[in-house]
């Protein structure tokens, strides 16, 4: 039994889908700890500022000033922080390799 170039679509699109909820389930900030990504083309100090905004504390800087990890205690945190303007909100456990400078 062949694979026509229909069915090779068909997996490639079920492979793809099946990585991207694994990506998510790591992602999901899981510890008071996270990694706030905020628009890059905002000013220098918007990440500080959105951190603040979500009553978090900022941590440390990442390698672009537009990531830095955060922390806070509340359970809401990465929700907050969605809503007061990040783009993405990671469980710093899962970018930490990202994060440091050279």
């Amino acid at each position: 039994m062949s694979v026509t170039n229909k069915g090779w679509s068909i997996i490639a699109a079920n492979a793809t889908l099946v990585a991207v909820v694994l990506l998510l389930a790591f992602a999901v900030p899981r510890s008071p700890y996270v990694i706030v990504v905020a628009p890059p083309w905002s000013h220098a100090g918007r990440v500080i500022e959105i951190i603040s905004r979500a009553d978090g504390t900022f941590v440390d800087g990442g390698r672009f000033n537009w990531v830095a990890i955060a922390h806070s205690n509340q359970t809401d945190f990465a929700s907050r922080l969605m809503s007061r303007g990040a783009l993405v909100v990671l469980d710093h456990a899962l970018a930490a390799g990202c994060l440091r400078r050279n």
